[in-house]
């Protein structure tokens, strides 16, 4: 079989065209920030009344016998009288950090890189903050009926 120099030459501008343009991405996916973490477990909301207000949030060093990733433990934020939202509470500027976040207000902050993240929205770090990316979220799911709820991934 007779190769043509000529294809040869075009295939490999090809390649380096596709690698160039299709590896390139704006958007970052919280899960290359912070890595897998199993997390499966149920808080008992009648033992945190902290829990029943909107707004408010509350820190855990472990949900069952998840403890969120590298030990940092999670963020659960009540945002509306049913619903709540559950963070991992690793900075996401510096995820292999000693420190975990710490919830001041509607807000949490890195001890660290002093970068705030809003926890009613989203987990977005604010504008002047060295983190770039959101906070990552787990699955939760509320129980009215039996006053728990459920955070998995």
């Amino acid at each position: 079989m007779k190769i043509n120099k000529s294809n040869l030459q075009y295939f490999f501008l090809f390649l380096l065209f596709n690698t160039t343009f299709c590896s390139c991405s704006k958007d970052t996916n919280v899960d290359e920030i912070i890595p897998y973490s199993y997390v499966k477990g149920t808080i008992y909301l009648d033992f945190y009344s902290e829990l029943n207000s909107v707004g408010n949030a509350l820190y855990f060093d472990e949900i069952g016998a998840s403890t969120g990733y590298n030990g940092h433990g999670f963020i659960v934020v009540r945002t509306s009288t049913s619903q709540f939202v559950v963070f991992d509470a690793s900075c996401t500027h510096d995820p292999e950090s000693e420190e975990h976040l710490e919830i001041d207000g509607t807000y949490a902050k890195c001890p660290v890189c002093e970068s705030k993240f809003s926890l009613l929205t989203g987990g977005w770090p604010f504008n002047n903050s060295v983190a770039e990316y959101q906070l990552k979220e787990y699955r939760s799911s509320y129980s009215s009926g039996n006053n728990t709820l459920s955070v998995s991934n």
